[in-house]
């Protein structure tokens, strides 16, 4: 069985037809405890927390399976709450067959809140990879937040609704959602992984090294002459970046 590991993502070989993906992520210091940080409702921690390994998983064109959480918080009733989020996350995605299971800390009081989430989805081996060519332009589909920004977004941020919505439109080809390395090192990955290089447009009005937080926007690549149509689509901020050349 061959495994490798494609961007943030682990890539099982299944069978002749069918790949296994595997996303994680995690968040600390984010909720209603003792020591955490940000403060916010658990459900919107379990919410954004799954958000981005879930994201992750869709952008690729895998279809997930199961949510598996990992709460270092009890079960009663912080963890539910949690869980709650993870649900209504997954109600959204309209993730109907997708299995939620998990575990809690029952041993110990805690007094900092800490989550894991892993997303595990099947990909058909006709539609990976997904490339980028010379000539293509590279977007950036919403605004980069982190902490207290995301629970103050007035519609900025990329939704998992909208990311679905974009995933589907034919002409689009890689999604890759932005998260705490920032829209400049995610680019690398894309000139890396298809030998081109991106040259930038002039001014750009987006900070290129924030943190994407929870995946609050994601790179899109596509040809220039979707631009438009694309633009006409997506009722979120879109900054377009640069256009990819060969080295």
């Amino acid at each position: 069985m061959r495994i490798e590991r494609y961007r943030d993502l682990t890539i099982i070989d299944l069978d002749d037809e069918k790949y296994l993906v595997v996303a994680c992520d995690s968040c600390g210091g984010v909720g209603k405890k003792e020591f955490d940080v940000v403060r916010a409702e658990p459900e919107i921690v379990g919410y954004y927390t799954a958000y981005v390994p879930l994201a992750e998983v869709i952008s690729i064109k895998a279809q997930p399976i199961t949510i598996i959480d990992t709460l270092s918080v009890e079960m009663d009733n912080y963890g539910i709450k949690i869980i709650e989020g993870i649900k209504k996350l997954s109600r959204e995605a309209g993730l109907v067959d997708c299995i939620l299971n998990g575990s809690t800390e029952e041993n110990f009081k805690t007094v900092q809140t800490g989550v894991g989430i892993t997303v595990i989805g099947y990909l058909l081996k006709k539609n990976f990879p997904i490339t980028t060519h010379e000539g293509d332009i590279a977007l950036i589909v919403g605004i980069p937040k982190v902490g207290e920004e995301v629970l103050e977004d007035k519609g900025e941020i990329l939704t998992i609704k909208k990311l679905i919505e974009i995933r589907s439109i034919s002409y689009v080809k890689e999604i890759l959602p932005v998260g705490s390395k920032g829209i400049y090192v995610e680019l690398k990955e894309i000139e890396r992984a298809n030998n081109l290089k991106l040259v930038y447009r002039n001014q750009i009005d987006i900070d290129l090294k924030k943190s994407g937080g929870p995946s609050t926007c994601a790179i899109v690549t596509l040809e220039e002459k979707y631009l438009e149509d694309f633009k006409s689509k997506i009722d979120i901020p879109i900054h377009i970046l640069g256009r990819f050349y060969k080295e």
